[in-house]
């Protein structure tokens, strides 16, 4: 699956939206955003589709963690 730009984009609308109408404290909120953001920012990078080329043949990602 490649990355998507509006994919992300609309998480982080959801999440921004989501820490809006929280009541606690702005910490909590700040922190709940951050990780949220953090998770759908990994998602993408996991899910990413890389082309390459290489002069003595083909690249092989091993691992994106």
């Amino acid at each position: 699956m490649p990355t998507s730009k509006e994919r992300l984009k609309s998480k982080i609308i959801e999440v921004m939206d989501e820490c809006g109408l929280e009541d606690n404290s702005p910490e909590d909120s700040k922190i709940k955003f951050a990780e949220a953001i953090a998770e759908a920012v990994i998602f993408e990078i996991k899910n990413m589709t890389i082309t390459a080329t290489a002069p003595n043949g083909a690249v092989t990602i091993i691992k994106i963690e």
